[in-house]
């Protein structure tokens, strides 16, 4: 029998426990980064050091190594030595042996005694290391057995600038830098620390303040499960946690209306959608990924709007909004598409997702169809009161998009982005009052069931080619006095409505 023991441990000790955390991987990386650019720094000083060393022997070697005058060339060696940081020189000639007798420094504290070897003269030195064809230095940390970590330089000797006839190789010991980070590692050891201790005191004094308006949505949310639908809590902190507490009275006051809510809710999304949250809200609600399919895309936008809302009083512009939203609403339903949103005048729908059927294109054509003939329809009766005729234009596109629910698990938007959403937006813009244009992915699959006429190829913003469109042919009223709008900026559209 297993026994699992739950230890509870206070949200203000997780606060500033993740507070601590941060703070000690925040200056544990920036002292790491800092120690290693000053290493770097120091590295990269004692390579150009020894590469100037090295050339200016090289220079003086030229003329030595042509003769073969060892004694110069050990001279050359040694006088190097003399410079700050250099634990051995030696010079080879162009097959690869000394020249002369290597010259290193004596490894003793109390001594600076240069010496020769001698028994590697003529002799290739194993641990030399390789100057890269056609580069003219090398450079890299090696080991030496008295010396430890050696920077070690090569340059080749030319002659005359063009044929290499040698190489000079410098070792510069790496005591000074192993110094300067330790010195480093001290320095940057003891501000970290000091942040890390002024983080801990902070962490808890912060995770306390946030701590206490906790508590009080804890008392909250234990009333509001009694059904105490009229608690409130009074606001301490212009912050997101005060957001938090303005929400959750808001929520209490929601809560009294949520059969309301929940039949409202079916006027607002598809049917499709609607069905899906409320058979499982919370897998739902989890779906956040999204996924990346072929969808119908459908803009539809009333023209002239503007000028009519001028007109009208706010109710009656209400009234007269909803009334055309929920008649084009009817029948993309009817058509299987889903109302992806309404933007001020306008309406954006989807065809394939979250539901696909095989014939969506000819349901989203046969939709814009069918709003343009309703739309006359409403309009002969608008004439016979003396009313002005309203016109629509809309524009349909074919193609892959990203699909799936946008926004948070508070609130979650089913929609679709991508570039295929933006060209049907500027489609709509094309479209003049009671037309419906389309693109040639459109065209392409819904030809063999409706008529389009081509129109002259466009080019529209970001895209680098002219994009080609066809005009569906419509048999009813149209009307060409209400120009094209600037299409509603969507999600992942990049442009904005403007009547």
């Amino acid at each position: 029998m297993r026994i699992i023991l739950l230890v509870r441990i206070s949200i203000r000790y997780k606060i500033a426990g993740l507070l601590v955390v941060l703070v000690f991987l925040l200056m544990g990386g920036t002292g790491f980064a800092i120690i290693r650019l000053v290493r770097q720094s120091f590295l990269e000083e004692i390579k150009l050091r020894g590469i100037i060393l090295a050339r200016n022997v090289a220079f003086s070697a030229e003329d030595p190594l042509m003769e073969q005058d060892d004694l110069t060339l050990a001279i050359l060696s040694r006088d190097a030595l003399k410079h700050k940081g250099s634990v051995y020189a030696f010079i080879l000639d162009q097959d690869g042996l000394a020249a002369s007798a290597p010259a290193r420094m004596e490894r003793n504290k109390d001594s600076t005694r240069i010496f020769f070897q001698d028994s590697l003269w003529r002799k290739s030195i194993p641990h030399a290391i390789k100057i890269p064809k056609g580069q003219d230095y090398a450079a890299q940390t090696v080991y030496d057995k008295h010396w430890g970590e050696i920077y070690e330089v090569a340059v080749p000797v030319m002659l005359g600038g063009q044929k290499q006839i040698g190489e000079v190789h410098v070792g510069i010991d790496l005591t000074s830098l192993q110094e300067a980070s330790r010195n480093i590692q001290l320095v940057v050891g003891g501000i970290a620390l000091a942040g890390i201790l002024v983080g801990i005191l902070g962490a808890f004094g912060l995770a306390s303040l946030l701590i206490r308006p906790l508590k009080a949505l804890v008392f909250g949310v234990h009333e509001i499960g009694r059904g105490n639908f009229e608690f409130r809590i009074k606001k301490q902190a212009n912050d997101e946690i005060g957001d938090l507490t303005v929400e959750f009275n808001k929520m209490a006051k929601d809560l009294k209306d949520k059969v309301l809510i929940e039949d409202a809710f079916k006027r607002y999304v598809s049917h499709q959608v609607a069905e899906e949250i409320l058979k499982d809200p919370d897998v739902f609600a989890k779906s956040l990924k999204g996924e990346k399919k072929p969808v119908t895309i459908f803009f539809g936008d009333i023209r002239g709007f503007t000028t009519i809302s001028e007109q009208l009083p706010p109710e009656e512009v209400v009234a007269f909004l909803n009334f055309y939203l929920t008649e084009m609403t009817t029948i993309i339903f009817q058509n299987e598409g889903t109302i992806d949103k309404f933007m001020g005048d306008c309406i954006m729908a989807i065809f394939g997702a979250p539901v696909k059927h095989d014939a969506d294109v000819f349901h989203a054509v046969n939709s814009a169809v069918e709003i343009q003939k309703k739309v006359e329809e409403l309009n002969r009766q608008r004439l016979l009161e003396g009313k002005r005729d309203i016109h629509v234009g809309i524009g349909i596109n074919y193609g892959e998009a990203v699909v799936g629910n946008i926004g948070s698990t508070q609130r979650l938007e089913y929609t679709v982005i991508g570039d295929s959403v933006n060209t049907a937006a500027r489609l709509q813009t094309l479209a003049k009052g009671g037309e419906i244009v389309v693109s040639e992915s459109v065209y392409h699959e819904a030809k063999d069931k409706f008529d389009f006429i081509p129109m002259e190829p466009v080019q529209v913003k970001g895209k680098s080619k002219l994009l080609n469109v066809w005009k569906l042919k419509l048999p009813i009223y149209t009307s060409a006095t209400y120009e094209s709008t600037p299409p509603v900026k969507p999600h992942g559209a990049d442009e904005k409505k403007a009547d």
